[in-house]
């Protein structure tokens, strides 16, 4: 994993924008690039964080210089939360009700708000789906309820909760059963997923062994499915702005 450039955690001289666009009692942040965008990266913040956490100063900086220099294709970047307004306990168990949930409210309020308001309409083949430690759970989930949203899938450090809290840990041959039939009875293969973990995380126990398990499944994953594992990589968000800036780049690339 290359690291991000110091200079990336400056303002760029090209600066996209942040807006806030409301729907009910909630809220979506949204980053839109200086320039012209045709696809849309809906990025899911881990457990008790908010939409805050990714657009941030550190990452749309980064996120900036890689578009003014050409090493990253223009994007709109969506930052919704799974969280109720009111919610008070996120802990592990409850952000695990919230985000088993959330994938009907994604489809049904985010993306129309979202995309209507940037003006674009981008198709599965232009839109993508990520998140960090929780947000990587609801990516799973999305891609066991949503295929015929997106075509790319990025959990990062964050398992499958299908069987169960950390069930990609607790139950991988299962989990992986799961997601091999979830896409098969979506009738749609071209997806790609790109998951990303580091040795020292918490979450890599949990995630290795279930991507370990999606082995067994070829037909359903094979070169649809990329891991990468980075040495010594911890559960923060330094780390996964690492992950961004070496993995977004092969985003919406064609085949």
């Amino acid at each position: 994993m290359r690291p991000i450039p110091r200079d990336y955690l400056q303002p760029a001289g090209r600066q996209g924008r942040v807006e806030k666009l409301t729907y009910g009692r909630k809220h979506v942040l949204v980053y839109r690039p200086d320039g012209e965008a045709d696809c849309v990266l809906y990025l899911i913040h881990g457990g008790g964080g908010d939409q805050r956490d990714f657009i941030c100063p550190a990452f749309i900086n980064m996120v900036d210089h890689m578009i003014e220099a050409g090493e990253l294709r223009p994007l709109v970047i969506a930052a919704p939360t799974y969280y109720d307004p009111d919610e008070t306990d996120k802990r592990p168990g409850n952000s695990g009700v919230a985000v088993a949930k959330f994938c009907p409210e994604l489809r049904g309020q985010i993306i129309p708000l979202v995309e209507s308001a940037v003006g674009l309409d981008p198709g599965r083949e232009r839109r993508a789906i990520g998140g960090f430690s929780m947000g990587g759970v609801t990516t799973w989930y999305a891609f066991m309820e949503a295929l015929d949203l997106f075509r790319w899938f990025m959990p990062l450090s964050g398992d499958c909760w299908a069987c169960g809290e950390k069930g990609g840990g607790a139950h991988p041959d299962e989990t992986a059963r799961l997601l091999a039939e979830a896409a098969d009875r979506q009738g749609i293969s071209d997806y790609r997923i790109h998951a990303i973990t580091g040795t020292a995380d918490i979450a890599f126990p949990n995630l290795d062994a279930q991507i370990k398990a999606m082995a067994a499944y070829p037909e359903a994953f094979g070169d649809r499915l990329v891991y990468e594992t980075m040495e010594g990589g911890v559960h923060d968000y330094d780390t996964i702005f690492r992950y961004l800036y070496n993995a977004l780049p092969g985003l919406f690339q064609p085949d």
